[in-house]
């Protein structure tokens, strides 16, 4: 397969983005050892406008620079101290926009997926999630700022030739946004209909 180029990743249509990038096949190839999983669930965030994301209002700082940078590459942080989230930035130089991958369901390395997660990675809790998939993978805060485009890169996205149709894509709230003010409503999560990997929760319930 062919790794998707940088002309992909380069239109200012971020939540579109989001929705092409499902089907995608993820690929980490990490001390040696190459892993891969279609992307299932995707979150789209946009500079400046976007209350939920890092960069809003165009913030630079050591964490977020990485999302300034050219489409294709990659942006990766910790959350809560614990988990390493993976990103895809998207756009053009310094528009700040990026994709969060939720979720992916797993094609190769299995065993050494399992092994990463101390888990059978046949059931679908192992990757259901934006930190449990990236552990099974490798994928830590040291792979941010990671050129996508190239199989040189330890991580970087194929093009799987499988084609998602609209109308299999539900679409709906960001989860955790609940702070985001009137940006918590929009509707910037995709999933693959009826995909057993995507996350949880099904539906995003606030608490306002």
């Amino acid at each position: 397969m062919k790794v998707l180029p940088t002309s992909f990743y380069l239109s200012e249509d971020v939540v579109d983005i989001s929705k092409k990038l499902l089907g995608k096949t993820l690929v980490s190839n990490i001390d040696g050892m190459r892993c891969s999983g279609i992307i299932v669930e995707t979150e789209a965030y946009r500079a400046p406008d976007d209350k939920a994301c890092h960069a809003y209002a165009n913030k630079r700082t050591p964490r977020t620079e990485t999302m300034f940078a050219e489409g294709g590459t990659s942006y990766v942080y910790i959350c809560y101290g614990i988990h390493d989230l993976f990103n895809v930035v998207t756009g053009p130089k310094d528009k700040a926009h990026a994709v969060l991958i939720r979720a992916i369901e797993p094609l190769e390395g299995l065993e050494i997926m399992q092994e990463r997660r101390k888990m059978s990675i046949a059931k679908k809790q192992s990757c259901n999630g934006p930190g449990k998939f990236t552990r099974a993978m490798g994928i830590k805060k040291i792979h941010n700022g990671l050129n996508l485009c190239s199989k040189n890169s330890s991580v970087y996205i194929e093009d799987s030739k499988l084609r998602i149709d609209p109308a299999e894509i539900i679409s709906g709230p960001r989860v955790g946004m609940s702070t985001a003010e009137e940006c918590s409503h929009w509707p910037w999560r995709f999933r693959i209909k009826n995909n057993p990997w995507t996350s949880k929760p099904d539906v995003v319930v606030y608490d306002f």
